[in-house]
């Protein structure tokens, strides 16, 4: 830190960057005992998403190679979390549709891919205890605390809520929300499946910057932060049915060949498809409906010029003071 501005940025940094390393490390007992509440993984990717997002913003307070290894085991717990998560959202999804059906035909499909999606989740658990030992022997989180710790215990003798510090959040959220607007294009192109995943990523992205940076402005993100949220959620559950309109029929096919290889014949498989073919229908209905939610969502917005609003928010208090910092005195 080379100068008084620059450090008001890293004890701010500092107090949002243990608030999510406080987060992960609250649910790493509860993902590596393999609790049956999928919640502790859900949470700690959560905390690790934050993190990860948190990380680059405040880069320059850190030891440069020292932060380059956190966050690259941010990433890795990351990944890992996300992969248990996947699943574990695709097993709620079924078993949820499962106990409303009342077609007592798909219920063989619905068990076997039950079943199946049951022993994929199980083979991910030792990969996922792997990365959370892999963080902990590299002690990221308390070789992060080392260095946070003193930042943040300086908030009370210094001032960190300074120009300097609301420029940086201007840039970073106008960053993140010009990317996330890149994707306008295709919001009413329901066929680009693979752009709306990235504006789903880009949304999130926008979400974790604005919340970072948030306490800045009292309450004033609310209006903006709760939108983002709700497309990033519509977005969420868009990819969800996407995935499962890819995963199915292949896994239909990967289930007949095991049958044939095992069995000889598929004389039985024709009772399994009824479950698989009836999910598939429900899922590309949910899709259908959630995507036309997402778009009417987003033309509301548009009339209310929503990010217009969101700029000149954030740019308030930089404009109330563009003098701001005085040029330091001469010697």
């Amino acid at each position: 830190m080379k100068n008084r501005w620059n450090e008001g940025i890293c004890v701010y940094g500092a107090g949002v960057l243990l608030r999510h390393l406080g987060a992960l490390e609250k649910e790493q007992e509860g993902v590596r005992s393999g609790s049956p509440d999928i919640e502790y993984i859900h949470r700690m990717r959560v905390a690790s998403r934050r993190l990860r997002a948190a990380l680059p913003l405040f880069v320059g307070c850190l030891p440069k190679r020292k932060a380059e290894l956190w966050l690259k085991d941010i990433r890795r717990i990351t990944r890992a979390l996300g992969a248990a998560r996947d699943v574990d959202v695709q097993i709620d999804a079924l078993a949820k549709y499962a106990r409303k059906q009342e077609d007592s035909t798909q219920g063989p499909g619905l068990t076997r891919l039950l079943l199946r999606l049951g022993q994929q989740r199980a083979a991910l658990q030792e990969p996922l205890e792997k990365a959370i030992a892999r963080l902990e022997s590299d002690n990221t989180v308390p070789d992060l605390r080392v260095v946070l710790e003193p930042l943040a215990a300086q908030s009370e003798q210094v001032y960190a809520f300074t120009p300097q510090l609301y420029r940086h959040a201007f840039q970073h959220i106008t960053g993140r929300l010009d990317d996330f607007l890149g994707y306008a294009e295709i919001v009413h192109q329901p066929e680009k499946v693979a752009e709306l995943h990235e504006m789903r990523i880009a949304a999130k992205w926008l979400r974790y910057t604005m919340e970072n940076f948030a306490p800045l402005y009292g309450g004033e993100l609310k209006d903006w932060l709760n939108p983002v949220r709700e497309m990033q959620e519509q977005l969420g559950d868009i990819h969800d049915c996407d995935v499962w309109g890819v995963f199915l029929p292949q896994f239909m096919e990967e289930e007949r060949e095991r049958m044939l290889a095992y069995l000889g014949h598929i004389k039985s498989y024709h009772r399994l498809v009824l479950g698989f073919q009836g999910f598939l229908v429900e899922r590309q209905t949910m899709r259908d409906r959630r995507y036309a939610e997402f778009r009417a969502y987003w033309d509301s917005q548009l009339e209310q010029d929503l990010w217009a609003g969101l700029r000149k928010q954030i740019g308030l208090p930089i404009t109330l003071t563009p003098n701001w910092p005085p040029p330091a005195p001469s010697e």
